[in-house]
């Protein structure tokens, strides 16, 4: 990642905390987006991958991204934006996905 992009992804990630805490910045505008059963699922798709990779990817369990999707639970917290962030730039979250998967052992 570049230093551009990371100053505004850590710019950003300080409006979300300021806003959190019911102080938002001048200018900042609420989106509210519900990470529902059917969002999960299209986030999912719109990235190209499995269930089983979407729970690599999120951190979550093979069962847990099932019962996302089939509305018995649903995201909260860091996954529920983690999962909203995927939806908007998957190239984003798979590029650190990638970058945080340790190399195979020499000789594997």
């Amino acid at each position: 990642m570049n230093k551009p992009d990371f100053d505004g992804l850590v710019a950003g990630l300080g409006d979300a905390l300021a806003y959190a805490k019911g102080q938002p910045n001048e200018g900042t505008r609420a989106q509210n987006v519900k990470v529902d059963q059917t969002f999960v699922a299209s986030a999912r798709l719109k990235a190209g991958l499995t269930q089983q990779e979407f729970a690599r990817v999120t951190g979550a369990s093979l069962g847990t991204v099932r019962k996302w999707e089939r509305g018995e639970r649903s995201p909260s917290g860091a996954a529920a934006m983690l999962i909203r962030i995927l939806a908007r730039d998957p190239a984003l979250v798979l590029s650190e996905a990638a970058a945080q998967t340790p190399s195979a052992p020499a000789g594997s």
